[in-house]
């Protein structure tokens, strides 16, 4: 009966991490296909003559990713510091 249930539990972990990773690996994909769409509207509207518009979408886009990129840095670091001080606790 134990063994079922460490099986099971290591299943379900396994499935948790492939998620995770699959999720890890669609969002960047998404976001630059946000980012490039909101970019090639950006350069129509300037062909269009709309140029504060399409430099607005454009530079939106760039600022965006520029935000997220920094935020996921922070965030990155603060889990890494995190574990490190779990790990010297336990230590």
């Amino acid at each position: 009966m134990a063994e079922k249930q460490a099986a099971h539990r290591q299943e379900l972990e396994k499935t948790v991490v492939t998620a995770n990773c699959h999720n890890s690996k669609r969002g960047p994909i998404y976001g630059f296909i946000i980012c490039m769409t909101a970019i090639g509207g950006g350069v129509y509207l300037i062909q269009l003559g709309k140029g504060a518009a399409g430099l607005a979408s454009i530079i939106t886009a760039l600022a965006s990713l520029a935000v997220v990129f920094v935020y996921g840095r922070t965030k990155q670091k603060q889990e890494l510091e995190q574990k490190s001080d779990t790990l010297v606790k336990i230590a």
